[in-house]
């Protein structure tokens, strides 16, 4: 686990995924994937933090991406 913000994914993710805001996240910070699967049916969604400066600090301080969920 990183324990400093990756410049590189922070200046990729405002060329393509910030608009007013994350469009990953919507600035929450975590994503999740539950319930996602591969054409044949296996699942592989999980619940995992942002690239987006929120998420990215969020990482850093050692949290659990689960914690930060609105609806769990």
């Amino acid at each position: 686990m990183q324990n400093r913000r990756n410049k590189k994914v922070e200046e990729y993710w405002l060329k393509y995924y910030m608009r007013d805001h994350c469009v990953l996240c919507g600035n929450y910070g975590v994503l999740d994937t539950r319930g996602v699967k591969t054409p044949s049916g296996v699942s592989c969604g999980a619940v995992v933090f942002c690239i987006c400066p929120n998420g990215q600090i969020m990482r850093i301080k050692g949290g659990d991406p689960h914690s930060q969920l609105k609806v769990k």
